[in-house]
């Protein structure tokens, strides 16, 4: 029974995406929805431009750092 509706499952699956995704895509799409998800935040946000931009530029160097540094490391996240 539990196989049964594994299959099931699978033949729902495949239905409703027909063709899998491939790992460029999702990365893509990953990368895409971070960049809109930062827009949507940063409009959001309540603060004013320039307090954002302070902010941006305060934090950014620090961002991009541990970005290069764990880039470099062979060390999981």
């Amino acid at each position: 029974m539990v196989i049964a509706m594994s299959d099931d499952l699978d033949v729902m699956i495949d239905r409703l995406i027909p063709h899998r995704a491939s790992g460029r895509r999702f990365i893509a799409g990953f990368i895409l929805g971070l960049i809109g998800g930062g827009a949507v935040a940063a409009l959001t946000l309540p603060r004013s431009g320039p307090a954002l931009r302070a902010l941006l530029a305060e934090r950014a160097p620090v961002w991009l750092r541990q970005l290069r540094d764990a880039l470099r490391s062979e060390r999981p996240l």
